[in-house]
């Protein structure tokens, strides 16, 4: 621990007498503190954790888990720094952090070069921020509470609330109302805050997702509370009120000042996402908030309906602006000074202390994303795949009433495709498109892309389908009549059984069919730079292949009708078209001049028939390719093409 001597003179000391007392400020007059606390027990075990911790960092691997209780969790988690980790801030600007509870943010603003006050009303709170803090000599905390402080002028260039305004009429001295409180504690914030400075705000929404779906309001524990608006005989006595869009917007008007709101998934306490304002619409967007869905934390009072169905329904509407679970709020005097302090649409962050180099963004405006931590600016963008998280699809074909003998043969099938495609990969990647076949790329998910090691095919597939179960068991209860389904457990067990022979298709009982495209710049083609698509082999169907890389107009591409082994038999399929697309392309580049100019040669086990209307394929092995030579179609040099599309008549 710091001893009392090294500890910095905090900049309230310019209008406040404060004494240090074993490291903590407080003031020399007697003042009233906050009772607030998780209880004894908890703080005993918060203060050794921090005591006995080697490293104190505010993304230390030595609080990354696992997690004796809630409280503890909320008050060690590196994931309670994303909150800030999205927002550009100034370098080793000044702080004044109002409610630093056991000083979790504190730390991560300390390891940044911030200079801190933080002001937390509970003595036993205070004390542990001050452990958590030892060793930095820019953070000052303060044993007070934020009404008996007097606050200097221009001060600070940063003013944080993180979860705080809610509390604001509870610890309010003069009886003001709940919107009266708040207005007071953010005026008193604004004299406070430089020219330039800003006000950063994390609370729960009052109608946030989950609560419009019957959850427990987070403070209260009692459902429908907030969506009700806090009547008499609720919140009205705890002094305790959330507020949604509309009365923050109200508020800010009345004050006079701009702000930018920003959602961090799934809620601001320990956010493992960030979406910005306006960023619901940029690429990946759905599959974030597809997963990160909401979270309760204390035990629902009556059965709860589809949370997780109805906030992916609401966001994909663009409502996650009105009813995301909990709000970030950047306050500032003007529009200017809010400019650039949000540059990416959305941010993943990594899944640990250890993992932040794996973290995923994509920046404003961007079609593409990169590496949120990574320092090279010129890092390769990575392609996302089009379509919905798995998880989701099967959630939303559930709800659509389907038989269990349906759904079962649905997750088979989508399975032994993976296992076909060597697609395996944790469930959370696995993408299904709108027309709901399997997405051949998978989304690159922070630390979750590596296929498992060590286990079979079987093995994977319970683990995929163990991770749905337990990310969907809610909502399907409330979905469906399990009572009709046998249950969670005996759905999963015919999963599994369908699965059987991998090499078959369990809705059809054939087998099936992958079709490839490869691209390369000299005579090799591999794997690495391969994308497929899930065929039926049968009728007519429409491949859609996303690039994972740019192919330029002088490499050269292989197209395989089957990338599998075909069996002795014949097969015929007629190519009917085939269009290479840019990123923006509507029209495409026709290959079919190219495709009819190929020799034999040029094919493999399959015979090449140009027609007025197309070109005929006669697979005659188990390896058949033709490869398309994209340099005599004169195509500009600098063309970037990243999306293959292929129309084909099985059997014609």
């Amino acid at each position: 621990m710091r001893s009392e001597n090294t500890t910095r003179l905090p900049t309230l000391s310019n209008s406040n007498e404060l004494v240090c007392v074993d490291g903590v400020w407080r003031q020399t007059s007697p003042a009233s503190g906050i009772d607030y606390s998780d209880g004894q027990n908890e703080e005993s075990i918060l203060y050794e954790t921090l005591a006995q911790a080697k490293n104190l960092a505010w993304n230390s691997p030595e609080f990354a888990g696992p997690y004796g209780s809630w409280a503890q969790e909320y008050h060690l988690s590196p994931l309670r720094a994303n909150l800030l980790r999205g927002l550009r801030l100034p370098e080793a600007g000044r702080v004044l952090e109002i409610g630093a509870g056991c000083g979790a943010v504190t730390r991560f603003l300390g390891d940044q070069g911030f200079r801190v006050d933080a002001v937390e009303g509970s003595a036993s709170r205070a004390r542990l921020a001050y452990a958590r803090c030892a060793g930095l000599d820019n953070v000052s905390i303060i044993s007070a509470d934020f009404h008996g402080l007097q606050y200097p002028k221009e001060s600070y260039d940063l003013v944080l609330f993180i979860g705080v305004l809610e509390y604001a009429q509870r610890f309010a001295p003069d009886g003001l109302s709940s919107r009266e409180a708040v207005i007071r504690m953010l005026t008193r914030a604004m004299q406070a805050l430089s020219a330039d400075g800003k006000i950063i705000i994390a609370i729960e929404n009052r109608l946030g997702a989950k609560y419009l779906s019957g959850w427990p309001e987070d403070h209260l524990g009692t459902s429908w509370s907030g969506v009700a608006g806090y009547p008499v005989g609720s919140a009205a006595e705890a002094g305790i009120r959330t507020f949604d869009k509309s009365e923050w917007e109200g508020i800010f008007r009345e004050l006079q000042l701009k702000h930018r709101s920003f959602y961090p998934l799934p809620d601001y306490k320990l956010p493992e996402a960030f979406i910005r304002e306006g960023g619901h619409d940029a690429p990946g967007a759905n599959v974030i908030y597809g997963r990160y869905v909401s979270v309760n934390r204390t035990p629902a009072p009556l059965p709860s309906g589809p949370a997780r169905f109805q906030q992916n329904a609401l966001y994909r509407a663009g409502l996650l602006s009105a009813c995301a679970d909990s709000f970030g709020i950047v306050v500032a005097r003007s529009d200017e000074e809010l400019e650039g302090l949000m540059p990416h649409d959305w941010i993943i962050f990594g899944a640990g202390a250890d993992s932040m180099e794996k973290d995923l963004c994509i920046k404003s405006g961007a079609n593409a994303p990169t590496a949120f931590t990574s320092p090279n600016p010129n890092d390769r963008s990575i392609t996302l795949p089009q379509g919905e998280p798995i998880f989701q699809h099967w959630l939303k074909r559930a709800a659509s009433g389907t038989s269990q003998k349906e759904f079962s043969k649905l997750l088979a099938g989508h399975l032994r495709r993976a296992v076909q495609a060597d697609l395996r990969v944790p469930g959370w990647c696995l993408m299904a498109s709108e027309d709901g076949e399997l997405v051949p790329e998978i989304f690159p998910w922070p630390s979750e892309g590596d296929p498992p090691s060590g286990i079979d095919d079987q093995l994977w597939a319970t683990s995929v389908l163990d991770e749905f179960f337990e990310f969907a068991k809610t909502d399907l209860e409330s979905l469906v009549d399990l009572g009709s389904w046998e249950g969670v457990e005996v759905l999963k067990q015919q999963v599994l059984e369908r699965l059987g022979d991998l090499s078959v298709d369990s809705a059809s009982g054939e087998r099936s069919c992958f079709a490839a495209i490869y691209w390369a710049s000299g005579e090799a083609f591999s794997e690495e730079q391969k994308s497929t698509h899930r065929s039926s082999g049968q009728g007519r169907e429409v491949l859609r292949f996303n690039l994972p890389e740019p192919v330029r107009a002088d490499m050269r591409l292989r197209f395989d009708p089957s990338d599998q082994e075909t069996g002795s038999k014949t097969v015929t399929v007629k190519l009917e078209s085939m269009l290479l697309f840019g990123a923006q392309d509507s029209s495409g580049v026709d290959l079919m001049p190219a495709m009819k100019r190929v020799g034999v040669d040029a094919c493999n086990q399959c015979e090449l028939k140009p027609t007025d209307d197309g070109v005929i394929l006669i697979i005659q092995g188990n390896d058949p390719w033709v490869v398309i030579d994209l340099a005599p179609l004169g195509l500009p040099s600098h063309l970037s093409l990243e999306r293959v599309e292929a129309h084909l008549d099985w059997g014609s």
